[in-house]
């Protein structure tokens, strides 16, 4: 099958680099499936792809994926409609969706704590569990998911629970990528450097000083924060034919960090 007949799903489609994911895999593959929990941003998507005037399927889901039973549901209608699932990429994700992102230990509620690691772990363990079997019937599939610098202790405004966090995910990646590299299957993940995101923007970027600002530019060797389709690019490529014989990486996209 050549790559133009490829469904790829995306999940955190409706926002930052999921978003800039879908617009950039759009040209490369006949059916995208769109999931998020945002039906605004998933319509609007939708709307930018179909303009874009590509021989494009779309798909869109309402899914919360750190819900096991949803998740299947949702994977399930999609072996029904398709019989097939060829990219997934995990976009999902996040270190401000519970609670303070810079919480300190003695300060994390074990609610913030089992919050990130469902947002970012837990969804990708649900994904990839769903996506495989899918992948398997064609001998073949690329997985991408998302880590961070984070995850080795390289940022110092995000907690421990999202350090954690990350840092399972690479431990999923290496270890999945070995389970289903036979089947012509590829798993790696990328790990952004701090991404102008808009809600990196409003809840990081807009926050700080200028002089914050600088300190924090000044610790970037390239000078700058990176923008969402510099992440986007990089993943696309993981998804892509020319990456078969890159598996279980983390691929740092950090200017430097």
């Amino acid at each position: 099958m050549s790559e133009s007949q490829r469904l790829a799903v995306i999940t955190g489609a409706g926002n930052g680099i999921g978003r800039s994911t879908a617009l950039m895999l759009a040209k490369h593959v006949k059916t995208l499936v769109l999931l998020d929990t945002d039906a605004s941003k998933l319509a609007t998507l939708a709307s930018q792809l179909a303009a874009l005037e590509y021989p494009l399927q779309i798909d869109t889901y309402l899914l919360d994926v750190t819900q096991e039973m949803a998740v299947k549901a949702v994977f399930g209608e999609i072996a029904n409609k398709h019989s097939r699932l060829d990219i997934l990429i995990n976009a999902v994700g996040g270190g401000t969706a519970a609670g303070n992102p810079g919480a300190k230990l003695e300060d994390m509620e074990l609610s913030q704590w089992q919050g990130l690691l469902d947002l970012n772990l837990t969804s990708t363990f649900l994904c990839c569990r769903a996506a495989v079997p899918l992948m398997k019937r064609h001998q073949y599939g690329r997985i991408v998911n998302f880590s961070s610098i984070a995850s080795h202790g390289r940022r110092d405004k995000v907690s421990v629970a999202y350090a954690a966090s990350k840092a399972g995910v690479d431990g999923f990646t290496r270890k999945l990528s070995r389970e289903v590299g036979s089947y012509g299957i590829t798993c790696n993940a990328v790990a952004p450097g701090i991404t102008l995101t808009e809600r990196v923007d409003e809840k990081f970027w807009q926050v700080r000083s200028a002089a914050e600002k600088n300190d924090v530019l000044e610790s970037i060797p390239v000078g700058r924060l990176s923008t969402p389709e510099e992440q986007a690019e990089v993943t696309v490529f993981l998804a892509s034919e020319a990456a078969s014989y890159v598996t279980g990486q983390i691929v740092e996209v950090s200017g430097g960090i």
